[in-house]
């Protein structure tokens, strides 16, 4: 290329970025007016909510109630308050008495909150507009309100809907309005610096592959532990077959007590210390990864030693390993072996058979070792794909039932639907969807799958009359078109006993377009179905979904559940602020996995309506159940 085609390379180059920053500074500032417009949008969604439960609450005379039942305002105050989160700075209700004066009717303050019927005097007209247009009103900073980004006024009527009766007041934050105005500030400024930046970057490249492989070593290797990283372990079976290795492993018992009782940088060394002495038990063909905190899995070649006398060696040397501390201290570990079937081809499988494993043995005391042979370790070959799709086309799948309870009376009102797999060899035996569920997700053998469950529910609510089922799903199953159209095509065929079915929906991801998720729960209502929310109070379950979506029942999640053993105040008081808005908005509350007869008496205690968990019943056929009544 001569100087003069560089030269116009270069300028066409240059060119093209300068256009380019250009549109992506055009694009910036409309992208960001349109997140603003998002935010009052949906603000206005959550006053139109917010009204319409204040009105349903008070029947419509929202003084006279307010004032008649304190109980109701210190209610209403309180779910006011719920919505307090970094976008909604204060929320409030104001009445105009007959001197045109402006009261508190209710406050969602959590601190320093007005008293009822105290004076607020506004500082823009807008709030009569409210009053006479009956229409909502956009307060901006700039018109008067500099302590939030921006007041919405939205108006809730009386019983005819003819005049105004309140005002809901919603003030946007000042700290999330500056967020909004500065969303794409740091790319406005990547914009002026990008010759800059492509200058060094270029540079940086160079010297990051000078570093590279020296990098890339301490990728590998556990600085505390001198053992392998899960890293390691995922590019480790590229090149090596699963099969030509057995597999171990170990976990420290109650080292939080640990780190409790000597302080975290003793935790480490006494970590560190029994990597070592593990480490020096190993063959250099053998592989350490450190997979947790204190766990550790290790990968044993077939052809390097016999694994049986192996394991148990191993065992019995790290519970000898001294660790220097004067009070008898005393670390146990437990352990699980296995040898891995020639046909394997993931550890994933694996690690997933080995942590259950070793779950056994720490809930039976831990301190032990347990060794599964390779007749044990077929049990993997219910994670292949090509069996899963062999039982599915057989059909050999069924469905266990565990019951719901009502707490009080212990009385079964309910039952789920638990999906298994039928052993092929052994007719008896049902395989748990751990094995199989995650390998299928997303294909054609899932839809598969919920159309023989589908199936078998229809079939049982149509035999058993007086039975009513649950049956799970994913918020990500019901997106599925197809999914829908299997689910809906079986509601149509089964109208007479539709209403004695209940979706239990489990959302794997955040819910953010609310009205899809409402077209969905109304084609599962259609005929008179049941939603319930799943797992409620983990993942990304919260009270706004309360608010904003048709569903009946709320099933608190187990971790909730299993804390009242460990944390009962606490848990207490959060099981308290659920069953306190479930209430008030009428959904049903089950608590599951109530698994020991301590908890079961808490969730009793609590008055929790209906209950479910091993301690009360098993997934057993259905059959089992109506037996025994």
């Amino acid at each position: 290329m001569t100087k003069q085609h560089f030269d116009k390379f270069i300028f066409l180059l240059v060119t093209l970025l300068i256009g380019f920053a250009l549109f992506l500074q055009v694009a910036t500032s409309q992208s960001t007016e349109r997140l603003k417009k998002e935010e009052i949008e949906k603000a206005e969604q959550y006053a139109s909510k917010i009204s319409q439960l204040i009105t349903q609450m008070t029947h419509g005379e929202i003084e006279r109630t307010l004032t008649d039942k304190p109980y109701v305002r210190d209610s209403l105050n309180k779910v006011l308050q719920a919505f307090l989160t970094l976008e909604y700075q204060y929320i409030f209700i104001l009445k105009k008495d007959k001197k045109g004066n402006y009261r508190f009717l209710l406050d969602g303050s959590k601190e320093e909150t007005e008293e009822y019927k105290s004076l607020f005097f506004p500082k823009n007209r807008r709030f009569n507009r409210v009053y006479e247009s009956q229409k909502m009103q956009i307060i901006r900073k700039q018109e008067g309100v500099e302590q939030v980004w921006l007041s919405l006024l939205y108006p809730i009527l009386n019983k005819n809907q003819t005049k105004t009766e309140a005002i809901l007041v919603m003030d946007l934050s000042k700290v999330y309005g500056e967020h909004l105005e500065n969303f794409h500030s740091p790319l406005m400024r990547l914009l002026w610096m990008m010759q800059s930046f492509l200058f060094l970057s270029m540079l940086f490249l160079i010297f990051l592959l000078q570093r590279y492989y020296k990098l890339r070593k301490t990728m590998l290797v556990d600085s505390l532990t001198k053992t392998k990283t899960k890293l390691f372990l995922s590019e480790f079976f590229d090149t090596n077959e699963v099969s030509d290795f057995n597999a171990i492993l170990i976990d420290m018992d109650n080292f939080g007590e640990v780190n409790k009782k000597y302080g975290y940088e003793i935790g480490d060394k006494v970590i560190e210390k029994f990597a070592h002495w593990t480490l020096a038990q190993l063959s250099t063909k053998m592989n350490m990864i450190r997979t947790g905190g204190t766990e550790f899995l290790i990968l044993v070649p077939k052809h390097e030693t016999l694994f049986n006398p192996f394991i148990k060696n191993l065992f019995d040397v790290l519970k000898r390993v001294p660790y220097g501390f004067d009070d008898g201290f005393n670390q146990t570990i437990s352990m699980s072996g296995i040898v891995i079937p020639p046909s394997t081809t993931s550890i994933h499988p694996i690690q997933r058979f080995l942590d259950e494993k070793l779950l056994e043995i720490k809930s039976k005391g831990k301190n032990n070792l347990i060794i599964l042979g390779e007749p044990e370790s077929i049990n993997i070959k219910y994670s292949d794909l090509d069996y899963i799709k062999e039982a599915l086309e057989e059909e050999r799948l069924t469905c266990l039932y565990q019951p719901i309870y009502e707490t009080q009376t212990k009385k079964i009102v309910k039952y789920e639907a638990l999906v298994r797999l039928i052993d092929k060899d052994e007719p008896h035996k049902y395989i748990s969807p751990f094995y199989f569920m995650e390998r299928i997700k997303g294909t054609s053998q899932y839809i598969k799958m919920s159309k023989l469950v589908l199936r078998e529910v229809f079939e049982t609510l149509n035999h058993y009359p007086e039975v009513r089922v649950s049956m799970n799903f994913d918020l990500d199953d019901l997106y599925n078109g197809d999914m829908m159209r299997l689910i809906a095509k079986n509601l149509y065929a089964n109208q007479s006993v539709a209403n004695r079915l209940t979706f239990e929906v489990l959302e794997t991801n955040e819910i953010k377009e609310y009205e899809r998720v409402k077209e969905i729960f109304h084609q599962l209502k259609a005929y008179g179905s049941q939603i319930a929310l799943d797992d409620f109070g983990s993942g990304y379950a919260n009270y706004i979904y309360m608010i904003q979506l048709n569903i009946d029942i709320l099933k608190i999640d187990g971790s909730l559940i299993r804390e009242l053993e460990h944390t009962p105040e606490k848990t207490t008081s959060v099981l308290h602020s659920i069953q306190t808005l479930a209430k008030e908005l009428k959904y049903e509350l089950i608590a599951e996995f109530v698994s020991n007869e301590k908890i079961y008496e808490m969730v009793k205690g609590l008055e929790i309506a209906y209950s479910q968990g091993y301690y009360l019943g098993k997934p057993q056929p259905i059959a089992f159940y109506l037996d025994l009544q």
